[in-house]
């Protein structure tokens, strides 16, 4: 795979405040990739400055091997979805996704952009609202109109910042559906911004994950498991997220406060740290019924299934259940993590400070 975007030690500062900080990142020709992270981490500014809307104080953007740093906007060939609708009032909703191919850049001949249109209206869904004023329309259609726009351009690099964040969850699962269907058919590359983490394994192919204008780590979801770098990505993926819990590195073992015995260090591979670490585990690797003593905190009971949140001397984790009876809340309870399951994070810092062999 070659690059279609490369980010490379991108920093951007609004009014003296950072939003990005050395961002490296790559998006291979024909992939979609997720930028996940939370509101204020630097998505749309990592979005704004791949597409030229706005400028770096540091770094370089290349596109299809091209520098364009400093190249005016509608020179790189993008298109970009933001999360509001941005539809020209003034125009129906055919005239509004027709738009871009009657541009001057980019026109086309009205018989080939009637098809595009229809095409691509047809492929969100929209094809009955062609002739219907934007205002009209519900919120889930406006965003399809807005999509739709973007999509009929066929440009070299889409770049979706929140795009189905307002939509309901039967609206977004479907478009998140046929946006993959999209990428499908035509080999589209794309970059998605999202704080979604159910949104962005849905949708990408790898996934990068941003915090204070940094990225953290990218890779595929399989490999982010494997290897979290970071106690932040602990945090921010899985379904529930990571367990963690306070732990002390000392001369007798790792000690975790409430667990009988010391945990051997050896199981973690070679480690980088001495002192307070945060020992984070994956749910999937905690099993309830023996071992260590907690406490049902919460009870989130959904019919189908029901998770438990559960308080221990070092810390609370959440965990759905397998199946069997339902505890109460407030009832006490054991759990037991997998032999050889886990990672050491910095306390202070969250950086990852075991290393099994074969890893960095």
């Amino acid at each position: 795979m070659s690059a279609m975007l490369e980010l490379k030690g991108v920093s951007k500062a609004y009014k003296g405040k950072q939003a990005l900080r050395g961002i490296d990142l790559t998006v291979e020709d024909g992939e979609i990739l997720a930028l996940l992270g939370p509101t204020g981490a630097g998505k749309s500014s990592t979005l704004l400055t791949s597409a030229g809307l706005v400028e770096p104080d540091r770094g370089t953007v290349h596109l299809a091997g091209r520098d364009v740093t400093e190249a005016e906007a509608s020179s790189r060939d993008v298109a970009v979805v933001f999360e509001g609708f941005n539809l020209l009032p003034v125009l129906n909703v055919h005239d509004n996704i027709a738009f871009a191919l009657r541009s001057p850049k980019y026109r086309e001949p009205e018989a080939e952009i009637a098809i595009r249109v229809s095409r691509t209206a047809e492929l969100l869904r929209i094809g009955h609202l062609l002739d219907r004023d934007t205002g009209t329309l519900s919120g889930g259609e406006k965003q399809r109109v807005s999509i739709a726009r973007a999509l009929v351009r066929r440009p070299k690099l889409y770049l979706l910042d929140e795009p189905l964040s307002a939509l309901d969850l039967k609206l977004r699962e479907g478009l998140r559906a046929e946006l993959r269907q999209i990428h499908r058919e035509h080999g589209t590359t794309m970059l998605y911004a999202t704080h979604d983490y159910h949104g962005a394994i849905a949708i990408a192919d790898r996934i990068a994950i941003v915090n204070d204008g940094r990225v953290l780590q990218t890779g595929r979801i399989a490999d982010i498991y494997a290897r979290p770098a970071d106690a932040f990505v602990g945090r921010l993926i899985g379904s529930p997220s990571m367990a963690f819990f306070e732990a002390d590195l000392t001369g007798d073992g790792i000690i975790v406060p409430g667990w009988e015995g010391a945990l051997d260090p050896g199981r973690f591979g070679r480690i980088t740290a001495k002192g307070p670490v945060s020992l984070g585990i994956w749910p999937e690797d905690i099993s309830l019924g023996q071992g260590h003593e907690g406490r049902i905190y919460a009870l989130d009971n959904r019919g189908y299934e029901a998770a438990v949140q559960v308080e221990t001397r070092a810390g609370m984790f959440r965990k759905v259940l397998e199946g069997g009876p339902v505890p109460l809340q407030g009832e006490a309870i054991r759990f037991c993590p997998r032999p050889g399951a886990g990672f050491l994070f910095d306390r202070a810092t969250g950086a990852l400070v075991s290393h099994q062999e074969g890893g960095a």
